[in-house]
């Protein structure tokens, strides 16, 4: 956003801050002497190893594992060069076992001379589960991948021995269920409960007692050269691509995207000074789906202007503002098309940005900053200093009932809150049936947890998991859930 906005229209400064395993196993793959395979690596109750069997000889392949499956290479023909072990990424760990699946072996290899030379194991292990199982309720993740090189071949016919996996540290227990929302604090032993069927209510915040987004406009310069400042504070962010520069091209953006950030839409011209078309919005959606392969989720209007909202509307479920710097609460009705946002004043440092959380946690709300970058060099309106940005970040991150989350991710679940709230009610002999209506252009694929006193839930004539956290996971596509006995 330019600086003519908020000389315009009299804005003050706001505030600012910011908010976001595997192993690897890859059998060995032919050379004439038996490779030692890689263990595998998993995660889940504890890391498996997985088991890889040399070669006769030639040159091991490339293919990629499998998911949760181990292999062996092909044979080459007789004599043979050095084998290498074919590089793979294994599948991921299972959801009911926690387990790791084993890379997978290459291809045939090549063949080679008369005399066998010494086999090398894969140079690189196959990828781990993401996560313990479901099943697993302290499961660890398995350590990194055991490696070894098979001895000197004879005649090319050495077998490759079994690689031992690695140890790791112990996990934090059961992963996210199949919404992918963050794991609150609290208890993991939570019995189902066992009540009246009735009372089904939605948890605030996915059961944080609060949200902050930390998002960022114009994907100007300093935000770019200090990115991996920003990873690895360890937040999960918003960033609003103006797309209309070359900036916007750097490669930088996709591996945000990689990382688990959110690339939003910020129109292609960020002119607000009477333009407001819907083609701007549109040519900077077009931008990001052709760039990225994934279109934009979520908008922001250049200097928060409101022409853009009639727009707006027509393509997505939240376009984000510039005021008031108020937070989100559940339920309320903070206007979804000019969403509440935090601006923090040049040069603010993190002790105003922390007093912005502590208010936004003690009230149970959702802070949404909006930041330019971390220099004026660049033409960032109002930049702050990284080193305070990130340790504001930080001290979000440390609290363990704050949700760091994107703008969409947080979004969804504050709008489907306010949508299942709402449900219009229908009951059937002892069933209850809750329906709703999610607004117009709401993503896909989003959930909200919920309590109940008692009773089963069912989505599509499947009863819901409970999940020991203290809740169930319900899915928002399906539009309705049903309370029985």
């Amino acid at each position: 956003m330019s600086p003519r906005f908020f000389a315009r229209f009299g804005l003050s400064a706001l505030i600012f801050a910011i908010g976001c395993s595997t192993g690897e196993s890859t059998p060995p793959d032919g050379g004439t002497a038996g490779a030692t395979g890689t263990g595998g690596d998993s995660s889940g109750s504890a890391g498996t190893s997985g088991t890889g069997a040399g070669g006769t000889t030639g040159t091991g392949g490339t293919s990629a594992g499998s998911a949760g499956s181990s292999a062996t290479g092909s044979a080459g023909s007789s004599g043979g060069a050095i084998g290498t072990g074919g590089s793979s990424s294994g599948g991921r760990g299972g959801a009911s076992a926690g387990t790791g699946g084993d890379g997978a072996g290459g291809v045939t290899g090549a063949g080679g001379g008369t005399a066998g030379a010494i086999g090398t194991g894969g140079s690189n292990g196959g990828r781990g589960g993401s996560g313990a199982g479901t099943g697993g309720s302290s499961g660890g993740r398995g350590g990194n991948a055991g490696s070894g090189t098979g001895g000197t071949g004879t005649g090319g016919t050495g077998t490759g021995g079994t690689g031992t996996g690695g140890s790791g540290p112990g996990g934090s227990g059961t992963p996210p269920g199949p919404s992918g929302l963050p794991i609150p604090p609290g208890a993991s032993n939570v019995p189902k409960p066992s009540g009246t069927p009735g009372n089904l209510t939605v948890i605030n915040w996915a059961g944080f007692k609060a949200a902050v987004t930390y998002s960022f406009d114009d994907d100007n310069d300093s935000q770019i050269s200090n990115y991996a400042m920003l990873q690895a504070a360890g937040g999960q962010y918003t960033f609003f691509m103006w797309t209309n520069r070359t900036q916007a091209q750097n490669a930088i953006w996709k591996t945000a995207l990689n990382d688990g950030h959110e690339i939003g839409n910020h129109t292609k011209s960020h002119d607000s000074n009477g333009a407001c078309t819907l083609a701007d919005i549109q040519a900077g959606g077009q931008f990001i789906m052709t760039t990225f392969n994934k279109p934009a989720l979520t908008f922001a209007a250049p200097n928060g202007s409101t022409c853009y909202k009639q727009y707006a509307q027509q393509l997505y479920f939240i376009d984000r503002g510039v005021s008031p710097a108020t937070p989100v609460m559940p339920n309320d009705n903070s206007d979804p098309l000019n969403l509440n946002c935090y601006i923090p004043a040049q040069g603010q440092q993190a002790s105003v940005f922390n007093g912005n959380i502590d208010n936004a946690h003690s009230v149970g709300g959702w802070v949404i900053y909006v930041v330019h970058g971390f220099s004026t060099s660049d033409g960032s309106y109002q930049p702050v200093d990284i080193g305070q940005m990130t340790a504001a970040i930080k001290y979000a991150k440390a609290m363990p009932d704050m949700w760091l989350g994107s703008m969409v991710n947080v979004g969804a679940y504050w709008q489907g809150q306010k949508a299942v709230t709402k449900a219009m009610t229908t009951t059937t002999g002892s069933d209850k049936t809750y329906t709703w209506t999610l607004p117009a252009h709401f993503p896909t694929g989003h959930y909200v947890r919920v309590k109940v006193d008692g009773g089963t839930l069912t989505q599509n004539g499947t009863a819901l998991a409970w999940d020991p956290h203290g809740y169930y996971e319900v899915a928002l596509d399906p539009g309705s859930v049903t309370l029985g006995p």
